[in-house]
């Protein structure tokens, strides 16, 4: 391997590990949440909107927590926010498994996503901070492998625990996994982790420097930072409203698939997700951001709009894993190509900015998808998220600007 390789760094190896460890717990709830709301006493007509008001209040806490997350990695360095956050998850996971009401699962989860984001959005900052645009898509690919190799065992792992051992069993693997995220990074996490100055090559140089207005520009007049911002939205508005919420109750409503099976479809997205993430890092390193995260939008936008024509539980997981396809050649990159621009600017608030409009997409999206689906059905919603995401990678392909390779400097 080359020694530049992202395999090579100790660093990223040990938050990557944490990051698994979290993921696999955070995908054991997915599956069973619908049926567990529904064992709380929620009315039939109702599940769509109170799964979506649960998956929301993660995502408020996500966003809340972005730009303090920023600031404290800032002023307290790396490693106390990464010991920090997955002990706040397994606490406030564990007395999730012991909920009688739904208010206490929505508190409970908006305590988890306030702990959550403290340690992905420091996990982020690292991982832009140790590569350079010549690696950055392998190092962030790897960093989102690691992430989605998780989540594509959590479903399935997570619906086989309900089915067999109850709905409450998952909070407590869950809280397990996340002591033990805890625990590996305690031990594992280097102690002189505080503040790196992010890597750069000559590429990220001629990039930050040799147009000044690059460094001055406030993030909000930056159009290829706010049309990648709004793409984040849309994507965290798809997954949270459309793949958590809204898949496990087509496969139940429509199809009427048991929990394991459910399980199964969305460790299908996931996992398909993870085998081509390496690849769109790689590939994303050597032809540049742009025309990768318009494919993959394409893609996803296809995959979407499938799962409103399966009509068998084969044309589900191919439509899972559509989906997975296209999330693989869009969130990684993504990531890559919010970190170049990064480096112009305080790096902590830039990303967090970003985290904080990415998030916003985890309250809406199970939120407004959730209710649609209560009065208008279940197609609708998958409509209206293929419609967002086309609509913002097309604006994206025009607009934004390339930060590898020849348009670098344009």
């Amino acid at each position: 391997m080359k020694k530049d390789s992202p395999w090579h760094d100790k660093t990223l190896l040990s938050i990557c590990v944490g990051q698994f460890l979290l993921m696999i717990g955070m995908g054991f709830l997915s599956p069973v949440l619908p049926k567990f709301v529904q064992a709380l006493g929620v009315a039939p007509t109702q599940i769509g909107t109170m799964v979506g008001l649960i998956i929301s209040a993660y995502g408020v806490g996500r966003a809340i927590m972005c730009l303090p997350t920023g600031k404290l990695a800032k002023r307290y360095g790396r490693r106390p926010l990464l010991i920090l956050g997955p002990s706040i998850v397994a606490i406030s996971t564990l007395f999730m498994g012991f909920a009688t009401e739904c208010w206490q699962l929505v508190a409970l989860r908006l305590v988890e996503g306030l702990a959550a984001t403290v340690f992905s959005v420091t996990a982020m900052i690292i991982t832009g901070e140790i590569s350079t645009p010549a690696n950055r898509g392998q190092y962030m690919s790897l960093y989102w492998g690691s992430l989605l190799i998780g989540a594509s065992m959590g479903p399935t792992l997570g619906g086989f625990v309900g089915q067999y051992l109850g709905y409450r069993a998952p909070f407590f693997c869950f809280a397990a996994l996340a002591s033990a995220a805890t625990l590996w990074n305690y031990l594992r996490i280097p102690a002189t982790i505080m503040r790196y100055t992010p890597a750069t090559s000559a590429k990220s140089k001629n990039f930050s420097t040799k147009n000044p207005a690059n460094r001055q520009t406030p993030l909000y007049k930056n159009l290829s930072f706010v049309l990648v911002s709004i793409i984040s939205l849309v994507t965290l508005l798809t997954i949270t409203g459309n793949q958590i919420t809204l898949i496990p109750l087509l496969g139940y409503e429509r199809l009427g698939l048991m929990e394991v099976q459910i399980g199964w479809t969305l460790g299908v997205a996931a996992a398909t997700q993870f085998a081509l993430g390496f690849l769109a890092g790689r590939l994303s390193d050597k032809m540049g951001r742009k025309s990768l995260i318009f494919s993959g939008g394409i893609v996803t936008t296809l995959g979407l709009v499938l799962f409103t024509q399966s009509g068998s539980y084969s044309s589900f997981l191919f439509s899972a894993a559509v989906l997975g396809l296209g999330r693989a050649f869009g969130s990684v990159v993504s990531s890559a190509y919010v970190t170049d621009i990064a480096l112009s600017r305080d790096y902590e608030h830039t990303l967090a900015v970003y985290r904080t409009a990415t998030d916003t997409g985890a309250i809406i999206g199970p939120l407004l998808l959730g209710w649609l689906k209560d009065v208008s059905g279940l197609d609708l919603p998958f409509f209206l998220g293929a419609g967002f995401t086309f609509l913002t990678v097309t604006l994206f392909a025009i607009f934004a600007r390339e930060t590898v390779g020849s348009d670098t400097n344009q």
